[in-house]
């Protein structure tokens, strides 16, 4: 199902494995984006070959890249593998429950005929598939029956960012709250794809660490020169019961090193002396991070790794690791020559500034949901990625938003 194609503008991204009938909804209503300028790349490691069978069956688009490894493969080597076969001047990874907004391909015309190596869009959006096994509500969990969208207020403003100002804010919080950021983006992001080979020139692959997207952020901040963050929804995350992110909201994404599904595949991988020797979503985070710091020698910043901020990160989410967590955070003080005494007190300080900041919003915005009402869109009765993707259009065209009305709300600064 490989087929050429000339000089694509876009390359759409989506590696997968074992998930066919999200990822069969996910191209399906991409392939309906009607312009030729587009490429979609399905880099499929699953057990079978159910999707390849299901797409020849109902799917005839020259657009679309398929390929087929039937070795186990680790995380990242399906996205190494992926990256590889995009051939477009622009690349946005997306999960196999994902979609997009068609605009993205309007946005990417901009950004090309004005210089812009990176989009990173605010994440607006969430598709909740049916039965996904969780609720909209951050701390409730119970099967979402109906599928649900919800969109969340945004501004369309176009800011110009300084990556290097935003790697720095991303270490001094020891690799945790990214999306915090306006850091560039190649999950859920755009990325020219000449910044991608600045990376495989400087470090021998497109990816390394232990998560892809983490990894990627790091390393693409070292190497994109004009990016630009909007606050308006150019990608479509979903969440189905079996993505990565409703089972690390279920806490089934922690536990020892010697079990972790990250570690499969991979081979001798070292995990960083700086981050406490368990797995989470937190740690491998901060592993990421720093393994891309490493493989662009930026030394300089990681010097200033916050790992008191990331210890009272992961106290608070995993308090039954803290024997762990703390031997950890003494273990690193002693590696980098810094007194035990003014790390505790930098860890007292990384509470109140992380975990105690981050509960005080949360509950300020509850309150402010009780008290004033949520101004937030939820659309219910979704089937598929395809109906979403229609309500996400109709919402913005019944609010009278879209990619152009953002620009003329763009900021230099």
């Amino acid at each position: 199902m490989t087929t050429e194609n000339s000089a694509p503008l876009l390359s759409i991204v989506i590696p997968t494995r074992n998930r066919q009938e999200y990822a069969l909804s996910s191209i399906e209503s991409i392939l309906r984006i009607p312009d030729p300028e587009l490429e979609i790349v399905v880099q499929d490691n699953s057990d079978t070959r159910e999707l390849e069978e299901l797409l020849r069956q109902d799917t005839q688009d020259s657009r679309l890249r398929y390929n087929y490894t039937p070795s186990p493969l680790s995380f990242i080597h399906n996205f190494e593998v992926a990256a590889r076969l995009a051939s477009g001047e622009y690349i946005c990874f997306i999960g196999d429950d994902d979609g997009v907004n068609p605009e993205i391909m309007e946005a990417t015309r901009w950004a090309k005929d004005n210089g812009i190596d990176s989009i990173k869009p605010a994440t607006i959006v969430q598709y909740l598939w049916p039965e996904s096994g969780m609720s909209s509500t951050r701390f409730t969990y119970f099967p979402q029956e109906t599928g649900r969208l919800t969109v969340k207020p945004f501004s369309g403003k176009i800011i110009y960012t300084d990556n290097e100002r935003e790697i720095r804010k991303l270490v001094r919080k020891g690799g945790q709250e990214y999306n915090m950021t306006k850091i560039p983006k190649l999950y859920h992001g755009i990325v020219k794809r000449e910044c991608l080979d600045r990376v495989r020139e400087k470090t021998g692959a497109y990816f390394g660490g232990l998560s892809p997207d983490i990894y990627a952020v790091v390393s693409i901040a070292n190497t994109a020169r004009n990016s630009v963050f909007i606050d308006y929804p150019l990608t479509l995350p979903g969440a189905c019961r079996k993505s990565g992110s409703v089972e690390s909201q279920i806490g089934k994404h922690t536990g020892n090193l010697e079990a972790m599904p990250h570690l499969e595949h991979r081979g001798g991988y070292e995990w960083a002396d700086m981050v406490p020797r368990y797995y989470s979503v937190p740690t491998i985070w901060a592993d990421s991070t720093i393994a891309a710091l490493q493989n662009f020698g930026r030394e300089d910043l990681l010097k200033v790794f916050n790992v008191a901020y990331l210890s009272a990160c992961c106290l608070w989410m995993h308090p039954r690791y803290r024997k762990i967590i703390l031997r950890g955070l003494y273990r690193a003080f002693r590696l980098s020559g810094k007194n035990s005494f003014f790390g505790t007190i930098q860890l007292l300080f990384s509470f109140l500034a992380g975990p105690g900041r981050l509960l005080f919003k949360r509950i300020a915005h509850r309150l402010r949901i009780m008290l004033f009402g949520g101004n937030y869109t939820k659309i219910e009765n979704i089937n598929n990625m395809v109906e979403a993707t229609d309500s996400l259009l109709h919402h913005l065209e019944k609010t009278k938003r879209s990619f152009k009305t953002c620009l003329s709300n763009v900021d230099h600064k």
